[in-house]
Protein backbone atom coordinates (compact mmCIF):
# COMPACT_ATOMS: atom_id res chain seq x y z
CA UNK A 1 0.00 0.00 0.00
CA UNK A 2 1.67 3.23 -1.17
CA UNK A 3 1.07 6.38 0.87
CA UNK A 4 -1.86 4.66 2.53
CA UNK A 5 -3.60 4.12 -0.82
CA UNK A 6 -5.18 0.73 -1.43
CA UNK A 7 -4.68 -1.13 -4.70
CA UNK A 8 -8.21 -0.17 -5.72
CA UNK A 9 -7.52 3.51 -5.07
CA UNK A 10 -4.31 3.35 -7.09
CA UNK A 11 -5.91 1.66 -10.12
CA UNK A 12 -9.53 2.82 -10.05
CA UNK A 13 -11.17 5.68 -11.96
CA UNK A 14 -10.18 8.21 -9.27
CA UNK A 15 -6.54 7.08 -9.10
CA UNK A 16 -5.10 10.43 -10.18
CA UNK A 17 -7.33 12.31 -7.75
CA UNK A 18 -6.16 10.08 -4.89
CA UNK A 19 -2.52 10.63 -5.89
CA UNK A 20 -3.02 14.37 -5.84
CA UNK A 21 -4.84 14.30 -2.50
CA UNK A 22 -2.26 12.01 -0.86
CA UNK A 23 1.07 12.83 -2.50
CA UNK A 24 3.15 11.91 0.55
CA UNK A 25 2.53 10.80 4.12
CA UNK A 26 -1.21 10.51 4.90
CA UNK A 27 -2.57 13.15 7.25
CA UNK A 28 -3.34 10.59 9.99
CA UNK A 29 0.28 9.47 10.06
CA UNK A 30 1.50 13.08 10.20
CA UNK A 31 -0.67 13.70 13.25
CA UNK A 32 0.53 10.48 14.91
CA UNK A 33 4.16 11.43 14.29
CA UNK A 34 3.60 14.89 15.78
CA UNK A 35 1.89 13.45 18.86
CA UNK A 36 4.74 11.01 19.39
CA UNK A 37 7.35 13.73 19.00
CA UNK A 38 5.58 16.07 21.43
CA UNK A 39 4.46 13.54 24.05
CA UNK A 40 7.16 10.90 23.82
CA UNK A 41 10.23 13.02 24.51
CA UNK A 42 12.78 10.71 26.14
CA UNK A 43 14.48 13.41 28.22
CA UNK A 44 13.12 14.89 31.44
CA UNK A 45 14.84 16.45 34.48
CA UNK A 46 13.14 13.98 36.84
CA UNK A 47 15.12 11.09 35.38
CA UNK A 48 18.16 12.29 37.32
CA UNK A 49 16.32 12.26 40.64
CA UNK A 50 16.59 9.40 43.14
CA UNK A 51 19.92 8.01 41.87
CA UNK A 52 19.73 5.27 44.50
CA UNK A 53 17.00 3.54 42.48
CA UNK A 54 18.38 0.85 40.19
CA UNK A 55 17.14 1.11 36.61
CA UNK A 56 17.27 -1.92 34.32
CA UNK A 57 15.80 -2.94 30.97
CA UNK A 58 14.22 -6.33 30.36
CA UNK A 59 11.81 -8.16 28.04
CA UNK A 60 8.82 -10.14 29.20
CA UNK A 61 6.36 -12.18 27.11
CA UNK A 62 3.12 -10.73 25.82
CA UNK A 63 -0.11 -12.66 25.96
CA UNK A 64 0.33 -12.89 22.17
CA UNK A 65 2.65 -15.73 21.21
CA UNK A 66 6.07 -14.72 19.96
CA UNK A 67 5.85 -11.10 21.13
CA UNK A 68 8.37 -9.77 23.65
CA UNK A 69 7.44 -6.67 25.62
CA UNK A 70 10.20 -4.25 26.70
CA UNK A 71 9.89 -3.17 30.33
CA UNK A 72 11.90 -0.84 32.53
CA UNK A 73 12.36 -1.95 36.13
CA UNK A 74 12.87 0.61 38.88
CA UNK A 75 14.16 -1.18 41.97
CA UNK A 76 14.59 0.89 45.15
CA UNK A 77 17.10 0.02 47.88
CA UNK A 78 15.69 -2.54 50.31
CA UNK A 79 12.76 -3.10 47.95
CA UNK A 80 9.73 -4.72 49.51
CA UNK A 81 8.13 -7.81 47.99
CA UNK A 82 5.41 -5.61 46.51
CA UNK A 83 5.38 -4.35 42.93
CA UNK A 84 3.56 -1.79 40.82
CA UNK A 85 2.86 -2.51 37.15
CA UNK A 86 2.77 0.92 35.52
CA UNK A 87 1.09 1.64 32.17
CA UNK A 88 1.91 5.05 30.72
CA UNK A 89 -0.42 7.51 29.05
CA UNK A 90 -0.17 8.95 25.56
CA UNK A 91 -3.46 8.14 23.88
CA UNK A 92 -2.35 4.57 23.05
CA UNK A 93 -0.24 6.32 20.40
CA UNK A 94 2.86 7.83 22.04
CA UNK A 95 5.64 5.88 23.77
CA UNK A 96 6.59 6.23 27.41
CA UNK A 97 8.26 9.60 27.81
CA UNK A 98 11.02 10.69 30.15
CA UNK A 99 8.30 12.32 32.27
CA UNK A 100 6.52 8.99 32.65
CA UNK A 101 9.69 7.08 33.48
CA UNK A 102 10.88 9.77 35.88
CA UNK A 103 7.55 9.52 37.72
CA UNK A 104 7.81 5.72 37.86
CA UNK A 105 11.29 6.06 39.35
CA UNK A 106 9.98 8.54 41.92
CA UNK A 107 7.17 6.22 43.00
CA UNK A 108 9.64 3.35 43.37
CA UNK A 109 11.89 5.46 45.60
CA UNK A 110 9.09 6.79 47.80
CA UNK A 111 6.95 3.66 48.08
CA UNK A 112 9.60 0.95 48.35
CA UNK A 113 7.82 -0.98 45.58
CA UNK A 114 9.59 -2.23 42.49
CA UNK A 115 7.93 -0.45 39.58
CA UNK A 116 7.67 -2.18 36.22
CA UNK A 117 6.99 0.30 33.41
CA UNK A 118 5.56 -1.42 30.34
CA UNK A 119 6.50 -0.32 26.82
CA UNK A 120 3.42 -1.78 25.20
CA UNK A 121 2.73 -1.82 21.46
CA UNK A 122 1.24 1.35 20.04
CA UNK A 123 -1.60 2.21 17.68
CA UNK A 124 -2.19 2.63 14.80
CA UNK A 125 0.41 0.02 13.87
CA UNK A 126 -0.98 -2.26 16.58
CA UNK A 127 -4.57 -1.51 17.55
CA UNK A 128 -6.76 -2.91 20.33
CA UNK A 129 -6.18 -5.40 21.89
CA UNK A 130 -2.39 -5.45 21.33
CA UNK A 131 -1.46 -3.01 24.11
CA UNK A 132 -3.80 -4.78 26.51
CA UNK A 133 -2.35 -8.19 25.62
CA UNK A 134 1.15 -6.87 26.30
CA UNK A 135 0.06 -5.60 29.72
CA UNK A 136 -1.61 -8.92 30.56
CA UNK A 137 1.48 -10.89 29.57
CA UNK A 138 3.70 -8.70 31.74
CA UNK A 139 1.30 -9.06 34.67
CA UNK A 140 1.38 -12.85 34.37
CA UNK A 141 5.18 -12.77 34.38
CA UNK A 142 5.20 -10.45 37.39
CA UNK A 143 3.05 -12.87 39.37
CA UNK A 144 5.97 -15.31 39.11
CA UNK A 145 8.57 -12.66 39.92
CA UNK A 146 7.09 -10.98 43.00
CA UNK A 147 5.69 -12.84 46.01
CA UNK A 148 3.95 -9.78 47.44
CA UNK A 149 0.90 -7.89 46.26
CA UNK A 150 0.87 -6.32 42.82
CA UNK A 151 -0.87 -3.05 42.05
CA UNK A 152 -1.72 -2.37 38.42
CA UNK A 153 -2.19 1.22 37.39
CA UNK A 154 -1.59 3.94 34.91
CA UNK A 155 -2.43 7.42 33.74
CA UNK A 156 -4.81 8.45 30.96
CA UNK A 157 -4.77 5.70 28.31
CA UNK A 158 -2.67 3.64 30.74
CA UNK A 159 -5.48 3.78 33.29
CA UNK A 160 -7.79 2.39 30.62
CA UNK A 161 -5.41 -0.53 30.08
CA UNK A 162 -5.04 -1.13 33.81
CA UNK A 163 -8.78 -1.42 34.41
CA UNK A 164 -9.24 -3.50 31.26
CA UNK A 165 -6.53 -5.88 32.50
CA UNK A 166 -8.58 -6.47 35.65
CA UNK A 167 -11.66 -7.39 33.64
CA UNK A 168 -9.70 -9.70 31.34
CA UNK A 169 -8.19 -11.57 34.28
CA UNK A 170 -11.54 -11.86 36.02
CA UNK A 171 -13.29 -13.04 32.85
CA UNK A 172 -10.60 -15.68 32.23
CA UNK A 173 -10.31 -16.82 35.87
CA UNK A 174 -6.68 -15.70 35.98
CA UNK A 175 -4.91 -14.43 39.10
CA UNK A 176 -6.08 -10.89 39.75
CA UNK A 177 -4.26 -7.66 40.59
CA UNK A 178 -4.46 -6.86 44.29
CA UNK A 179 -5.17 -3.17 43.67
CA UNK A 180 -5.93 -0.78 40.82
CA UNK A 181 -4.73 2.82 40.50
CA UNK A 182 -6.40 4.93 37.80
CA UNK A 183 -5.01 8.43 37.24
CA UNK A 184 -6.90 10.82 34.93
CA UNK A 185 -8.14 7.80 33.04
CA UNK A 186 -10.00 7.35 29.76
CA UNK A 187 -12.33 4.77 31.27
CA UNK A 188 -15.35 5.20 29.02
CA UNK A 189 -14.88 5.48 25.25
CA UNK A 190 -18.35 6.97 24.97
CA UNK A 191 -16.64 10.30 25.53
CA UNK A 192 -19.54 12.48 24.56
CA UNK A 193 -21.91 11.34 27.31
CA UNK A 194 -19.89 12.93 30.12
CA UNK A 195 -20.76 16.48 31.13
CA UNK A 196 -17.18 17.65 31.73
CA UNK A 197 -16.18 16.53 28.24
CA UNK A 198 -18.97 18.48 26.60
CA UNK A 199 -18.48 21.49 28.89
CA UNK A 200 -14.68 21.72 28.64
CA UNK A 201 -13.74 19.61 25.64
CA UNK A 202 -14.73 21.83 22.73
CA UNK A 203 -11.75 23.87 21.53
CA UNK A 204 -9.68 22.70 24.51
CA UNK A 205 -6.00 23.63 23.97
CA UNK A 206 -4.50 20.17 24.58
CA UNK A 207 -6.95 17.53 25.84
CA UNK A 208 -10.14 18.27 23.98
CA UNK A 209 -12.85 16.12 22.52
CA UNK A 210 -11.36 16.41 19.03
CA UNK A 211 -8.03 14.97 20.12
CA UNK A 212 -9.53 12.25 22.30
CA UNK A 213 -11.90 11.21 19.52
CA UNK A 214 -8.89 10.93 17.20
CA UNK A 215 -7.10 8.73 19.72
CA UNK A 216 -10.21 6.60 20.12
CA UNK A 217 -10.45 6.18 16.34
CA UNK A 218 -6.80 5.13 16.19
CA UNK A 219 -6.96 2.62 19.06
CA UNK A 220 -10.50 1.22 18.89
CA UNK A 221 -12.21 2.33 15.67
CA UNK A 222 -15.11 -0.13 15.83
CA UNK A 223 -17.99 1.54 17.66
CA UNK A 224 -18.98 -1.78 19.26
CA UNK A 225 -15.77 -1.58 21.29
CA UNK A 226 -16.86 1.66 22.95
CA UNK A 227 -19.12 -0.32 25.27
CA UNK A 228 -16.90 -3.41 25.62
CA UNK A 229 -15.24 -3.64 29.06
CA UNK A 230 -11.85 -4.63 27.61
CA UNK A 231 -11.70 -1.41 25.59
CA UNK A 232 -14.03 0.73 27.70
CA UNK A 233 -13.74 -0.50 31.31
CA UNK A 234 -16.54 1.71 32.65
CA UNK A 235 -18.91 -0.76 30.99
CA UNK A 236 -17.70 -3.69 33.10
CA UNK A 237 -19.12 -5.05 36.36
CA UNK A 238 -17.72 -2.42 38.70
CA UNK A 239 -18.91 -4.27 41.81
CA UNK A 240 -16.10 -6.76 41.23
CA UNK A 241 -13.26 -4.23 41.49
CA UNK A 242 -10.53 -4.66 44.11
CA UNK A 243 -9.23 -1.77 46.22
CA UNK A 244 -9.08 1.03 43.67
CA UNK A 245 -7.78 4.58 43.74
CA UNK A 246 -9.23 6.97 41.15
CA UNK A 247 -7.54 10.34 40.69
CA UNK A 248 -9.07 13.11 38.59
CA UNK A 249 -8.43 16.77 37.93
CA UNK A 250 -11.44 19.01 38.45
CA UNK A 251 -10.67 20.94 35.24
CA UNK A 252 -9.80 17.87 33.17
CA UNK A 253 -12.18 17.10 30.32
CA UNK A 254 -12.09 13.51 31.61
CA UNK A 255 -13.08 14.51 35.17
CA UNK A 256 -16.64 13.20 35.03
CA UNK A 257 -15.47 9.98 33.38
CA UNK A 258 -13.42 9.20 36.49
CA UNK A 259 -15.96 10.55 38.99
CA UNK A 260 -18.80 8.58 37.38
CA UNK A 261 -16.67 5.43 37.40
CA UNK A 262 -15.77 5.84 41.08
CA UNK A 263 -19.31 6.75 42.12
CA UNK A 264 -20.92 3.81 40.36
CA UNK A 265 -18.27 1.39 41.66
CA UNK A 266 -18.73 2.59 45.23
CA UNK A 267 -22.51 2.35 44.92
CA UNK A 268 -22.07 -1.23 43.73
CA UNK A 269 -20.02 -2.07 46.82
CA UNK A 270 -16.49 -1.88 45.47
CA UNK A 271 -13.78 -0.40 47.76
CA UNK A 272 -12.98 2.69 45.69
CA UNK A 273 -11.29 5.90 46.80
CA UNK A 274 -11.62 9.12 44.80
CA UNK A 275 -9.08 11.95 44.91
CA UNK A 276 -9.95 15.19 43.10
CA UNK A 277 -7.30 17.78 42.28
CA UNK A 278 -9.10 21.09 42.73
CA UNK A 279 -8.91 23.27 39.61
CA UNK A 280 -6.35 20.85 38.12
CA UNK A 281 -6.06 19.80 34.45
CA UNK A 282 -5.21 16.44 32.92
CA UNK A 283 -2.01 14.80 34.13
CA UNK A 284 -1.45 17.14 37.08
CA UNK A 285 -0.35 14.35 39.43
CA UNK A 286 2.99 14.02 37.63
CA UNK A 287 3.77 17.74 37.37
CA UNK A 288 5.54 18.35 40.68
CA UNK A 289 7.60 21.23 39.30
CA UNK A 290 4.55 23.08 37.91
CA UNK A 291 1.76 22.42 40.44
CA UNK A 292 3.70 21.27 43.51
CA UNK A 293 0.91 21.45 46.08
CA UNK A 294 -1.68 19.57 44.02
CA UNK A 295 0.86 17.00 42.83
CA UNK A 296 2.07 16.47 46.41
CA UNK A 297 -1.49 15.91 47.63
CA UNK A 298 -2.11 13.34 44.88
CA UNK A 299 1.22 11.70 45.64
CA UNK A 300 0.32 11.38 49.31
CA UNK A 301 -2.90 9.61 48.31
CA UNK A 302 -0.92 7.32 45.98
CA UNK A 303 1.69 6.37 48.56
CA UNK A 304 -0.90 5.75 51.26
CA UNK A 305 -2.85 3.61 48.83
CA UNK A 306 0.16 1.57 47.71
CA UNK A 307 1.28 0.88 51.27
CA UNK A 308 -2.11 0.30 52.85
CA UNK A 309 -2.97 -3.30 53.79
CA UNK A 310 -5.07 -5.21 51.26
CA UNK A 311 -8.64 -5.64 52.49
Amino acid sequence: MKNGLTAEMQSGPAAELYRQLVPGVPMRDRWVAEIRALWGRPDHPSLADFPEVEVSEHSLPSLDSGISVPVTLFTPPQASTKAFLYLHGGGWIAPASGKHLGWAKRIAALSGHTVVAVHYRLAPEERFPCALHDAIGVFRAMKKMFPGEITVGGDSAGANLAAALWFFCRENHDPLPDKLMLICGVLDLELEKHASMMRLGKDHPYNGLELLAFQRAIYAPEQALWTHPLASPAHGDLSSLPQTLVIVGEDDTLCDDGVDFATRASSAGAPVQLHIGQKMPHGFAMQHHLVPEAAAAAELAILQFLNSPTA
